[in-house]
Order: C-alpha cells, then sequence, then structure tokens
C-alpha cells in the first residue's frame, strides 16, 4: 500500500495548515491514493479538507526548489483565475492562504496546497466522451479569456537523470534494490530511448510554429483525474501540470474514439490535432517517467510500496520495453 515519505515532518505540515490558512487540524489522515503526489484529510470543527504534499525533488520543473514553488503558484493562480472568471466548475483549484498563495513550502524538498473536500469517485470514461467535452470548454474558454499561465516549452523533467544513466550503463547501480534491475532495463532498451529521444527533438523544432492555437491544458485530464460525485457532477483535479500548451497535449490522453472526436470539435470547432504533435506528447510523457524513475532508481531507495509501483510503471513507459501506443515508439 502507498505510503507517505519517510522524510516528510508532519508537524510542520500541521503548522503550516495553521499559520498560512487558520486551519488548525485536529488530525491528518493519510489517503494511500493516485500516484506521485502524496494526500491527506485534514479534520477541524466539523468541516473536512483534502491536503496535497508534492516532492519538490521530484517535480522536475526546475532544480531551484523556490523557483518551482513560485512555478507551482503560477500555475495554481492562472486555474484559479479562470474558475472565476468563466465559472467553469468543473475546474477544482487549491484553497489559497491568507496571503494568496496557492501552495507553501513545507521544509526543504516539500510543497502543500489544499482543497474544498469533495466526495467523489474515479468517473467511467471507456469511450473519453465525458474528458473530451470538458477538455474542450477548458480550451474554448482559455482563448475567450486569457490567463497568465506557464508557457509550454517542451522540455523533459529530470532528462539530464537520463542523460547521466545512458552514460553511466557501464558501471553497477547499487543504491537500492531497484537499481541494478533499472540498469539491466535500459540497457537492453537503450537504442529505443535514444530514438525516441532524437524523434522528440525533431518534432519539438516543428511544434513551437503552432502557437496561434494554444490554449490552457490540463495535462492529463484522464483515468483518476476525471472524477464524478454522487449527485453526476463531473470535476477535472490535479492541476500542478497545467500550461499554455497546443491542444493536443490533453487530446493525447483520450481515446481514439469518433464520438470523443465529434464533441470536441463541435465545441471548439478546431480541426483534428496533428499526428506529430500527439506522437510528441506520446514521447513526452514516455521519456518523462522514464527519466524520473532512472532518477529514484539511481538514488538511494527500499523497496517499499512506493518504489514498487514506481517499478511497475517504469517498465510501462521506458521505450522498447512498454507498449508501442503508450511510449510511442515504432
Amino acid at each position: 500500500m502507498k505510503s507517505p515519505p519517510a522524510d516528510l515532518d508532519l508537524a510542520l505540515a500541521h503548522q503550516a495548515l495553521a499559520d498560512q490558512w487558520g486551519i488548525c487540524a485536529d488530525d491528518l489522515v493519510y489517503l494511500p491514493v493516485g500516484f506521485g503526489d502524496h494526500h491527506w484529510q485534514a479534520s477541524t470543527s466539523g468541516e473536512r479538507y483534502f491536503v496535497t504534499v508534492r516532492d519538490l525533488r521530484l517535480d522536475g520543473r526546475s532544480r531551484d526548489r523556490r523557483q518551482a514553488l513560485q512555478q507551482l503558484d503560477r500555475t495554481f493562480q492562472a486555474v484559479r483565475r479562470l474558475n472565476e472568471v468563466a465559472q467553469l466548475v468543473f475546474i477544482v483549484p487549491p484553497i489559497p492562504t491568507a496571503r494568496g498563495q496557492l501552495i507553501v513550502a513545507v521544509g526543504d524538498a516539500f510543497a502543500l496546497s489544499i482543497y474544498e473536500w469533495l466526495d467523489v469517485e474515479p468517473a467511467a470514461d471507456a469511450d473519453g466522451t465525458l474528458a473530451a467535452e470538458l477538455v474542450a470548454r477548458l480550451h474554448r474558454t482559455s482563448r475567450e479569456r486569457p490567463v497568465e499561465a506557464v508557457l509550454e516549452k517542451f522540455e523533459i523533467p529530470h532528462r539530464s537523470a537520463l542523460a547521466d544513466a545512458l552514460a553511466n550503463l557501464h558501471l553497477p547501480w547499487r543504491e537500492g534494490p531497484y537499481g541494478e534491475p533499472a540498469r539491466a532495463q535500459l540497457l537492453t532498451h537503450r537504442e529505443h530511448v535514444r530514438s525516441a529521444l532524437h524523434d522528440y527533438d525533431l518534432l519539438v523544432a516543428t511544434a513551437v510554429g503552432s502557437k496561434a492555437t494554444w490554449c490552457l491544458t490540463h495535462g492529463e485530464p484522464s483515468g483518476g483525474n476525471l472524477v464524478r460525485n454522487q449527485s453526476g457532477a463531473y470535476f477535472l483535479v490535479d492541476w500542478e501540470s497545467a500550461r499554455l500548451a497546443p491542444p493536443a497535449r490533453d487530446l493525447v490522453h483520450l481515446p481514439p474514439s469518433d464520438q470523443a472526436a465529434a464533441i470536441y470539435a463541435a465545441i471548439t470547432d478546431d480541426p483534428p490535432p496533428s499526428p506529430d504533435l500527439l506522437r510528441l506528447y506520446r514521447l513526452w510523457y514516455a521519456l518523462a517517467e522514464t527519466s524520473v524513475y532512472l532518477l529514484q532508481f539511481r538514488a538511494p531507495h527500499t523497496a517499499d510500496a512506493n518504489m514498487t509501483e514506481s517499478w511497475q510503471n517504469f517498465l510501462t513507459f521506458l521505450p522498447g520495453a512498454g507498449h508501442p501506443e503508450v511510449t510511442g515508439c515504432d
């Protein structure tokens, strides 16, 4: 079962809730849900809040953690602004602190944000029509009412970790139980990885010319990020990856169904996304996942539940090892 990070000081999280949001939580109950970020339920005076803690060491948007925190806050501010001005109720933004911040540091390595509690469950969306409608409304509205969000730069988070791993395949990786198995897998599939990087860079060179159609994108509007409450309302959660980018950044996550495509086109009046842009984002996702897992496997670690799940995800997304439709590799 997923567990909280061992080096997170929960007393600091309690203090941040009290100092920044005025929430003196009676208790913090860990919720082993999702992957990557860690979540708790905070309860106080009959109210409940959803608390999210992000490990800035794995965030990847900047080597400077203070800058990463600033970019996260800018991202959440843009999302919250669009939610307010356009009344897009399916957007679930963080709650601001008394000073208007949407995310705050907890120690040197973590960042905390909180949300109104929602009683929801993952939404069934096999044909992608629900996600297509929400994404289309997001894209159209963000063009009509632009917000100052982080701009897509096509950077692969932790790409340097991937490059370093490729350069050190001749040496043993003994920082933890998944080090050597990861090295063996990368050694087997290194040419697929290099080919994926080469193809990605070529596609980026043409993608930068598509800015006329860019809009606010969620980043992963499917799976556990599409949820439904008991009254039948749908929401998109987990907005830390939102940015101004080609629509294909979201559309690549939708099933290739005619129904979903028709709904999206009817709302946005957009043409079908470029196959090259879709392939670019398939490659980006595979390479970003591969890079962050290699970063973890080459650092000191144990075989806890989090790392076990990381290993399975690594095998799914590693170019050449995972399914071609996921990795984007032929």
